[in-house]
């Protein structure tokens, strides 16, 4: 299976006052691993969006903390999807600092496009063989 490797500085803007970082900040970071993920598979954003009418928007997310991340940490985020459905897939997320995990988490998303009647809802499509093969490939 395919993987990627999203580097992580914890900055003293991703803290709260007890320099641990603020939870959320966890989710932008699974986003951004996510798409850096596709994007080693060749599927970029920008091309899905506009030129496909695609996205791949998340509709649950979850995160379960080990440890936490402090100030300062260097941690790297290892991303890759671990479930497949006909519409939805599951995307995985593993944080380490060297080799203890922090946190570990996922994100369910679908392959979706405008829906035909109203476009500010989404629609789920079946997700094509390409972009399925491309992310099961090794590295």
């Amino acid at each position: 299976m395919l993987k990627s490797y999203y580097p992580i500085s914890i900055e003293w803007g991703a803290c709260d006052a007890a320099a641990i970082t603020f939870y959320p900040n966890y989710f932008r970071w699974f986003d951004a691993a996510s798409w850096r993920l596709f994007e080693k598979a060749g599927f970029f954003s920008g091309s899905l969006m506009r030129e496909q009418g695609v996205y791949l928007p998340i509709v649950d997310a979850q995160a379960r903390f080990h440890r936490p991340g402090w100030l300062g940490d260097e941690l790297v985020l290892e991303s890759y999807v671990s479930e497949w459905r006909e519409r939805f897939f599951r995307v995985a997320h593993v944080a380490r600092r060297g080799e203890q995990m922090v946190l570990e988490g996922a994100e369910l998303r679908f392959w979706g496009t405008a829906h035909p009647k109203d476009p500010r809802r989404m629609q789920a499509l079946p997700i094509p063989a390409m972009f399925r093969r491309a992310l099961e490939a090794g590295e």
